[in-house]
């Protein structure tokens, strides 16, 4: 019996520490909405984005490492994570 609550509780207490160590700094999408609501003007008015190619028109990466990437959609950009 006395076995069984220890075994029990090591299980318990592996299960709590192996969800601690899950990242919970994992970027998730999120949306901005544009203050002029025009897609074009994106790259002059915000510092941290740049044109992914020129044959993709309104797709941009953010930050330095590129771990993100936006999409223009009307009035509004929507980043995810790449």
């Amino acid at each position: 019996m006395m076995k069984m609550k220890i075994l029990s509780a090591l299980v318990l207490l592996s299960m709590l520490l192996g969800t601690n160590m899950m990242p919970f700094s994992r970027l998730s999408c999120y949306k901005k909405v544009l203050k002029d609501r025009n897609c074009h003007s994106i790259p002059e008015g915000v510092a941290s984005l740049r044109r992914i190619d020129g044959n993709l028109q309104d797709h941009f990466w953010e930050g330095q490492s590129c771990e993100m990437i936006c999409y223009c959609n009307f009035s509004e950009l929507l980043c995810c994570p790449k």
